[in-house]
């Protein structure tokens, strides 16, 4: 239920507009002066303030006290009326920060219309916000096999009850975020607009009050727990409950949950290395193969059976997220009129995936500063360690080069 504060000096006019809000399933309150406002604003959480131009006796008025509110709240509705009503009256609240200007006296219709339509902008802004902050290195993985085990999962997440706090555990590159969107559309009806990446998108416990206004439920996904720098897990869990917030925290994690916080999670879920799931690999290679022979090729691929033998004595540190880099690579660089895979198509790259594993052991920048520190290395070798010369090479100015070699630690005597 949206929350509205009115700021008006007559207080019969904001009991007046408060009924009439109220009827239309608005929560509201009301003050008759700048300080009582900015009290209001600072202690409690709205999502918009309808603010009166002219407050006798307030020794801040409207414009004014629209800027300060402005400043002090990103994403909260400000829209400005007057009695005196006049066209400068109204550009002169725009520009303060109000997002809308409405006379008084007030007909019902036109004000309950600015208000939805206004907080409907809201609810667009947060959205296009989530999504500009929800784009991941793991949303890649769209596929985590089919076996006993899995079956078992989805009839798990058929059983839940929203709202219920569910922890992912397991290795890198299994296919935890694709898990836990699934979980979130099926208790979700399908709502993509209402997975909350936190580690990607901060917020506070005003903003998650303000989601639960717009949206009947939502999921707060947390990507790599020992990663995670935000609200501390047990407050965030007991805030959710004492305002009734209808959402689950779904978390992310290497490892079995902290003791500290196991409480606060009703469902587990441990999914298993590939390693462990060998009759899973060549369904994953099929589904990969057949998706980027798609993409790239425009048709599809057959897969001899000495392929899958191969494929099964391979360990795969990278897990799921490994074989769908090694299925691209081999789309990428096959021959355009090649119609079968052999086994001769996959030795390449499963000898240099072989020699390069370690890198699947590492988070992402990890890996990626272990294959940055490799491959300048290797040529400035081949430049006789000499760094303008690399430099040249590379296309790179020599004080940036010099800094990565300072920041990655490469000895130059070697």
């Amino acid at each position: 239920m949206p929350k509205i504060l009115i700021v008006d000096d007559e207080i019969e006019i904001c009991k007046q507009v408060s009924l009439i809000l109220e009827d239309e399933g608005f929560e509201c309150f009301f003050v008759t002066n700048s300080q009582d406002c900015l009290l209001e604003i600072n202690n409690h959480i709205f999502d918009l303030v309808l603010v009166d131009l002219w407050l006798k006796g307030s020794p801040i008025q409207g414009n004014e006290l629209i800027a300060l509110i402005s400043n002090l709240k990103n994403n909260l509705v400000i829209i400005s009326f007057s009695g005196h009503a006049n066209i400068d009256n109204a550009i002169e609240s725009l520009k303060s920060g109000a997002n809308d200007f409405i006379e008084k006296p007030f007909e019902t219709k036109k004000i309950i219309h600015i208000i939805n339509k206004n907080l409907e902008l809201l609810k667009n802004k947060l959205i296009i916000d989530n999504y500009r902050n929800k784009i991941s290195f793991h949303t890649k993985i769209d596929f985590i096999g089919s076996s006993s085990e899995i079956d078992h999962f989805i009839n798990k997440i058929d059983k839940i009850k929203i709202p219920e706090n569910i922890s992912i555990i397991g290795p890198r590159g299994t296919g935890k975020f694709y898990l836990a969107n699934y979980i979130h559309n099926k208790i979700s009806n399908n709502n993509f607009d209402s997975f909350i990446n936190l580690n990607e998108i901060l917020m506070s416990f005003e903003d998650i009050s303000k989601l639960n206004t717009i949206h009947d439920y939502f999921t707060l996904y947390i990507n790599d727990i020992n990663e995670y720098k935000g609200l501390e897990l047990n407050n965030l869990s007991a805030f959710l409950i004492k305002n009734n917030i209808n959402a689950s925290i779904v978390v992310d994690s290497l490892e079995d949950i902290d003791a500290n916080y196991q409480l606060i999670f009703k469902s587990a879920f441990k999914i298993k290395p590939l390693k462990f799931r060998t009759k899973e690999i060549p369904l994953i290679f099929d589904h990969y193969i057949g998706l980027f022979a798609n993409k790239f090729l425009n048709r599809t691929l057959l897969i001899n059976p000495e392929c899958y033998e191969m494929l099964i004595k391979y360990d795969w540190p990278g897990n799921i997220f490994e074989i769908m880099n090694i299925s691209e690579n081999i789309i990428r660089s096959i021959d355009l009129n090649k119609q079968s895979l052999f086994k001769k198509d996959l030795e390449n790259h499963i000898n240099n995936a072989n020699s390069s594993n370690n890198l699947y052991n590492l988070n992402y920048r990890d890996a990626k500063n272990s294959f940055e520190k490799e491959y300048l290395v290797n040529k400035l070798k081949l430049n006789d360690w000499n760094v303008t010369n690399t430099a040249r090479e590379l296309k790179l100015d020599r004080v940036s080069l010099y800094r990565k070699i300072k920041l990655l630690k490469i000895n130059l005597t070697e």
